[in-house]
């Protein structure tokens, strides 16, 4: 699936693999966030979601994205995470909190208005929904991506 604004982020033009943020902050002290993330990281389980639909985060810039079914363990994820690393001090940003968060995989982000529906148009020809798994936790600093840190989590329950 390609995005039809040759200036937008995709996860293959930032070369990074498709995720579902889970916070995202200004400014960060990975030295301390990490240790959090090391403990909320111990024995979590991998969990599987299934990718139903497409949307759009009008903006601008406009996002298009993959929406996963929300659930009731992708919210208890969601919000296990804000509560391991609320300690540590980061301020996220607010549309990243519970009870305001969209949960969503970005597919094309900074897109110029005028070529949206061209994206959406490509999106929706190549589009079938589809069955994934949030099997690591990262730390990353973007725009460029870099990878501070990253865990495998469990194997999924049966």
């Amino acid at each position: 699936m390609e995005c039809a604004d040759l200036d937008a982020m995709t996860p293959r033009r930032a070369r990074v693999a498709p995720h579902l943020s889970l916070a995202v902050y200004e400014r960060l002290a990975a030295a301390t966030v990490t240790v959090s993330l090391e403990r909320f990281a111990d024995g979590q389980p991998a969990l599987a979601i299934q990718l139903a639909s497409l949307g759009v985060f009008p903006g601008p810039p406009a996002v298009l994205f993959a929406a996963p079914v929300v659930s009731l363990e992708l919210l208890a994820l969601h919000r296990a995470y804000h509560q391991a690393t609320w300690a540590a001090g980061p301020r996220c940003w607010a549309h990243y909190l519970p009870e305001a968060w969209v949960p969503h995989v970005t597919l094309g982000e900074g897109m110029r208005p005028a070529l949206v529906p061209a994206t959406i148009g490509n999106a929706i020809a190549a589009w079938h929904p589809r069955a994934a798994v949030l099997h690591r936790l990262s730390l990353v600093r973007f725009h460029p991506v870099e990878i501070l840190w990253s865990t495998a989590l469990a194997p999924a329950h049966p």
